[in-house]
């Protein structure tokens, strides 16, 4: 699946949160208008016009995810699939395989996919991160919700 950034200075105006008692990212206020969704292990990026605007879904964490990893530097934009994608099909996956998660538990930020690979980055949603790489290809997804549980 491929990626275009494009930088315009605004993201997506919502609040991502975590919803500790059910392991899970959600967004307020949710959209419910979408063309399809684009699956990373089980969060789900809803896409509407070829734009992610929103994204939840189960994601437990835990201590053996910690890490020091620190998000990339990242300009405001809108974070694009390029890919002809049938709208109303329901699902797409990003990666042929799960991806590792780590947490910073001293910044708050939630990496899914390589903290260390480089790309371009693209705050999309507020803080909400994703990291393209030079052949347009998914690199990371980083997430820095309104709290994190105690891990």
């Amino acid at each position: 699946m491929k990626f275009e950034i494009e930088y315009t200075g605004v993201s997506e105006d919502r609040l991502l949160v975590y919803r500790i008692e059910e392991y899970s990212f959600d967004m307020e206020p949710w959209i419910y208008e979408l063309d399809f969704e684009i699956a990373i292990n089980t969060l789900t990026l809803a896409v509407v016009d070829k734009k992610i605007i929103q994204l939840n879904g189960f994601c437990g964490l835990s201590k053996k995810m910690k890490s020091n990893f620190e998000v990339p530097k990242s300009q405001k934009g809108i974070l694009k699939v390029l890919d002809d994608l049938e709208p109303g099909i329901g699902s797409y996956s990003a990666s042929k395989e799960d991806l590792p998660v780590y947490v910073n538990t001293n910044t708050g930020w939630v990496c899914i996919g390589n903290p260390e690979k480089k790309g371009n980055a693209v705050e999309f949603v507020n803080s909400c991160v994703a990291v393209i790489d030079d052949d347009k290809g998914f690199v990371s997804l980083w997430l820095k919700p309104d709290r994190l549980p105690d891990i």
